[in-house]
């Protein structure tokens, strides 16, 4: 146990090499794709917002821990969207902030399908701060008591399609590797990352609908990682599911509807791969409001 936690600390902790070059992960994305795909913005005509907090290997210190806020809203009568994405990673002594505009264009193809073609940009800022470290030698010239900061552009781009009962997706939000740079060591901290997301949802009974959903991820460099998950809607009230990623984690969701348009969800993933111990649970809350905020708008309780 020590060792392990030992040996977790120190990847955390040596942050001019061992920084994720990953995007965070949810597990909420099912009623929320913009936080991967750009396209997702403008795809229900409406005024969203919805905000996730992650809290990763809870019990871990230096952990990392997700803030997301994600808005996007339906213009020009249903045939364009836009969106903004805020998030901030902290992980050990290390915080990342992204700031994203989404823009998208809808095509209506008939039978209810609609296909989204979406672009993004912004930047990314990274942070070490250097005296939060607890050092036996105050005076050690491999850490200085300094705080660094470096910063880089983004672009992603993805599409959607949608139709009454499915949904499918192919994005990549982060096409451009993000580096670290303060004029001493240079970096990558981000790489390009590319998704491909899938659901369809089917009427089991009056009370109860089912939908399975997928998630593809592609990292270069890193092994193939992937999603699935189970849920079920029970009287229009609320959503529960169990998923698993890559076969060594498992989760479980609940989210509450009130009124078609306020939702609040929970989930919680249980590691169960040898390397990590399974009391390093993650927890993630997420909050979404739904808004017919302009003249041609409606709410009404979506699936995807």
């Amino acid at each position: 146990m020590k060792l392990k936690l030992l040996f977790l600390l120190s990847i955390m902790l040596i942050s001019s090499q061992a920084i994720s070059q990953q995007d965070a992960q949810f597990s909420q994305y099912h009623l929320n794709s913009s936080i991967i795909n750009p396209a997702y913005s403008g795809l229900y005509n409406r005024f969203m917002i919805n905000s996730n907090i992650r809290r990763q290997w809870n019990g871990l210190p230096g952990s990392p821990t997700t803030n997301l806020l994600t808005i996007n809203s339906s213009i020009l009568e249903n045939k364009v969207g836009g969106g903004l994405v805020l998030q901030q990673d902290e992980i050990g002594i290390t915080t990342t902030t992204s700031v994203n505009l989404l823009l998208s264009y809808q095509i209506e193809l008939g039978n209810n399908q609609i296909f989204s073609f979406g672009l993004q940009g912004g930047t990314t800022s990274i942070q070490h701060d250097q005296s939060e470290l607890t050092l036996r030698f105050l005076d050690d010239p491999d850490f200085p008591q300094v705080e660094e900061r470096s910063s880089s552009p983004n672009f992603g781009a993805g599409v959607a399609l949608m139709g009454d009962n499915y949904y499918l997706g192919l994005s990549a939000p982060r096409l451009l590797n993000s580096e670290f740079d303060d004029g001493i060591t240079n970096s990558t901290i981000y790489k390009r990352h590319f998704y491909a997301t899938g659901a369809f949802t089917k009427e089991l009974t009056s009370l109860f609908l089912i939908k399975p959903t997928a998630l593809i991820k592609y990292v270069d460099g890193s092994p193939l990682s992937f999603d699935l998950a189970a849920n079920i809607r029970y009287n229009y009230k609320f959503w529960f599911g169990l998923f698993t990623r890559n076969l060594n984690t498992q989760g479980a969701l609940v989210q509450f509807i009130l009124n078609e348009a306020y939702k609040l969800g929970y989930s919680i993933e249980i590691p169960t791969a040898k390397h990590i111990e399974s009391s390093f649970v993650t927890h993630e809350i997420s909050l979404g409001i739904d808004i017919a905020l302009f003249g041609n708008q409606d709410v009404y309780l979506r699936n995807f």
